[in-house]
């Protein structure tokens, strides 16, 4: 249960105990649940919907929702989306990107992706109905999943780093279990298309690695946030698309 809770704390800014004196196999065994963590972040979002709605227009709920989801997240991966963007496309070579990132300023290039980035949530927010309410579910899970999958199947970039308290590269069990978990809960929430925006997802979030692998020579805590951010995104989207948008 701690390992769980573990898991809340550092994906989430949930106020719940926690063992004070975690081990580095605790934040390892963690990822086991990354996919409940944006279960629990999804049904809070889901909920609150639903109190927002009974209020409040669709344009005012859509920007509760957006500041309810950054604050219970605490805007750890919108943070790290933004670091990537001003690596990625602010250096030239590896360490010089890795520099950028590891740099506390933000830069031109995550301001504007980070207001873009808001800027579709937020308008995808706006447009939800109680059809199209399983995306808003399933679209945390997946974005943890991502996570869990970069950590699994990529090298970690640094000698260093917050990234680097979850060693479970070429875990593959972890991949299993956190897979199969991450696929029931879309089937079961969103039926067919929940299996679409699954495999989808999966090919998106390879692109997005492949591409931050062959730029970074692995990968950071920081372009961790940017795959949780961009995939949901990305699963917004496409459940969207799949589901039907009409009001």
């Amino acid at each position: 249960m701690h390992r769980f809770l573990c898991a809340i704390t550092f994906l989430t800014r949930l106020p719940l105990p926690v063992k004070k004196n975690l081990q580095r196999e605790d934040f390892a065994a963690s990822v086991n649940y990354f996919p409940l963590v944006g279960l629990v972040i999804g049904g809070l979002l889901g909920g609150s919907w639903f109190l927002f709605k009974m209020a409040f227009p669709s344009i005012i709920n859509g920007a509760l929702l957006l500041s309810f989801h950054v604050i219970i997240t605490g805007g750890l991966h919108l943070d790290g989306f933004m670091d990537t963007l001003d690596g990625l496309l602010g250096g030239k070579e590896r360490e010089e990107r890795l520099n950028i990132m590891r740099d506390s300023r933000v830069g031109a290039f995550g301001v504007l992706g980070a207001f873009l980035l808001l800027l579709i949530k937020f308008s995808i927010y706006t447009q939800l109905n109680l059809g199209l309410l399983p995306i808003l579910i399933i679209a945390p899970v997946l974005g943890r999943q991502v996570i869990a999958w970069a950590l699994i199947l990529y090298p970690y970039a640094r000698q260093q780093g917050l990234g680097s308290l979850f060693n479970i590269y070429g875990d593959l069990r972890k991949f299993a279990v956190t897979t199969g978990m991450t696929l029931f809960i879309s089937i079961v929430f969103f039926k067919i298309p929940g299996l679409a925006i699954f495999l989808l997802t999966g090919i998106f979030a390879f692109i997005l690695a492949k591409s931050c692998v062959r730029l970074l020579g692995g990968l950071t805590g920081d372009t961790y946030g940017a795959f949780c951010e961009l995939t949901e995104v990305f699963a917004l989207l496409i459940g969207f698309l799949l589901g039907g948008h009409t009001p």
